[in-house]
C-alpha cells in the first residue's frame, strides 16, 4: 500500500502578477464576467488583429470608435445617430504625445497579463464579493464576448478561470480595499504584503520566491480560545519539527516532550505576519520564510488526522494537483515527510501523542488544511 499525498500547494513564478480590474462604470459588467468566464474593458465593436502591445495612432482611433459606440448604445441606439464603424473616421490632427489612460489599460489587460496571473474583480459596496480569477491563456484575437448592456456587440476579452476562493471587500486589509476602490480601469498590486494576503486567499498554501504561505482553516461554529491556542501549538510543533529536520536534529527533537520541543526549536525569524479570522468558517494564515515550510506543516497536519500509522506513511508519494508539472519543491517535500515518518516509525510518539492531539483539534476547532491523503 502506498500513501498518496496531494499538498495542493501552488508554486508561483517570481515574476507572477496580480491585477485589479474594475468591471466598468457602476460595476456594469460585474455579472457578465462571471457568466462568460472572461474579463474585458468597455470597448464594444472593435477588433484587435494582434496583441495590442504598442501605442499607435491606429489603436487610438479604434479606442475612440469604441467609446463612441458605447455612448451610442447607452443613449438608446438611435438609428439616425449610428456611429461610423471605420476607425479612420476617428483620427485627430494633434493627438498629443501622452497616451490616454485607456491605452495603458488595453496594453495591461490584453498584452501584459499572462496565463497564470491573477485578476481581482470588485463589486459594488463593502459587502459585495471580490471575485478572484486566473488568466487561462495568452491573448486570443478571436475570443470575444457579448455583454448584457451590449447584446449585439462583440467585445475583445481574456479567458479567466474564477477560483472558488471569494471574500467580501470589507474582509481585506485597508490597503487592498483602497486598491479595490481605485477609479482606474486596471491596476497592478505591487506591495509584497498585499500580494501575499491575496495569494493566501486564492491558493491557501503557496510558494512564491524564497518563501511560502500557510493557510489553516477553522471550521467549527463555536471556537474556544484555549482550544484554538492548542491547535496553533500543534502547527507550531510541526513547524519546529521541520526546522529541526533541516538542522539534522530530528532525532533529538522527537526525544523531547511536546512543549519543550517547540520551545527549543521554534524560531520566529522564519515567520512573517499572521492573519487570523476566527468567525467560522475562519482561518489563520502566515508567511513562512522558507519555500518548503508551508507544505511540510500542512502535510503533517493532514497525515496526523488521516488515521495513517507512521509505518504506513513511510511508503508515500507526493502528487501536487495545483501545478501542471512536478517541481523540485514537490520532490523535496516527499523526501522531508518520508524522513520524518521513518523516524516516527521507530517510536511510539506518532500514535500515542501526535495523532491524539490532532484528533482533539478536529473536534474542538475543526482544524483543516487543503492537503488530501489517500491510500492506494
Amino acid at each position: 500500500m502506498t500513501i498518496v499525498i496531494d499538498p495542493a500547494i501552488r508554486i508561483l513564478p517570481d515574476d507572477h502578477r496580480i491585477f485589479v480590474l474594475h468591471p466598468g462604470s457602476s460595476k456594469r459588467f460585474y455579472n457578465d464576467f462571471q457568466e462568460t468566464s472572461s474579463v474585458f474593458l468597455d470597448l464594444p465593436g472593435i477588433t484587435f488583429a494582434a496583441r495590442p502591445d504598442t501605442d499607435t495612432p491606429q489603436l487610438r482611433n479604434q479606442l475612440r470608435m469604441a467609446r463612441r459606440i458605447a455612448s451610442w448604445r447607452n443613449g438608446g441606439s438611435k438609428e439616425d445617430e449610428k456611429p461610423s464603424r471605420d476607425p479612420d473616421d476617428y483620427r485627430v490632427e494633434n493627438p498629443g504625445n501622452a497616451a490616454p489612460k485607456i491605452v495603458h489599460a488595453v496594453m495591461d489587460l490584453y498584452a501584459e497579463a499572462r496565463a497564470g496571473d491573477l485578476i481581482l474583480v470588485p463589486g459594488p459596496g463593502y459587502n459585495s464579493t471580490v471575485y478572484i480569477g486566473e488568466f487561462v491563456d495568452g491573448f486570443d484575437p478571436q475570443f470575444k464576448v457579448a455583454a448584457t448592456r451590449y447584446p449585439t456587440e462583440q467585445i475583445p476579452a481574456r479567458k479567466v478561470a474564477f477560483l472558488p476562493a471569494t471574500m467580501a471587500k470589507r474582509q481585506f486589509n485597508s490597503r487592498i480595499i483602497r486598491l479595490l476602490q481605485n477609479r482606474q480601469a486596471i491596476i497592478q498590486v505591487s506591495q509584497e504584503v498585499d500580494r501575499r494576503e491575496i495569494y493566501s486567499i486564492a491558493y491557501g498554501d503557496y510558494v512564491w520566491k524564497e518563501s511560502s504561505g500557510n493557510l489553516i482553516r477553522v471550521t467549527e461554529q463555536e471556537i474556544d480560545l484555549n482550544d484554538l491556542n492548542k491547535a496553533v501549538d500543534l502547527t507550531n510543533y510541526f513547524a519546529a519539527q521541520y526546522l529541526a529536520l533541516r538542522k539534522g536534529e530530528l532525532r533529538e527533537f522527537l526525544a523531547l516532550d511536546f512543549n519543550t520541543a517547540i520551545e527549543e526549536y521554534y524560531d520566529k525569524s522564519y515567520f512573517g505576519g499572521v492573519s487570523v479570522e476566527v468567525h467560522s468558517p475562519g482561518f489563520f494564515s502566515r508567511r513562512m520564510k522558507d519555500a518548503r515550510l508551508a507544505g511540510y506543516v500542512s502535510t503533517m497536519l493532514a497525515l496526523s488526522g488521516a488515521g495513517v500509522t507512521a509505518g504506513e506513511a513511510v511508503d508515500l508519494k507526493v502528487t501536487n494537483s495545483a501545478n501542471a508539472a512536478v517541481s523540485i519543491c514537490d520532490l523535496q517535500l516527499e523526501n522531508d515527510i518520508r524522513e520524518a515518518m521513518e523516524m516516527y516509525a521507530n517510536l511510539h510518539l506518532w500514535e500515542k501523542d501526535i495523532c491524539p492531539r490532532r484528533e482533539v483539534t478536529k473536534k474542538t476547532v475543526g482544524l483543516k488544511s487543503d492537503v488530501t491523503v489517500k491510500k492506494k
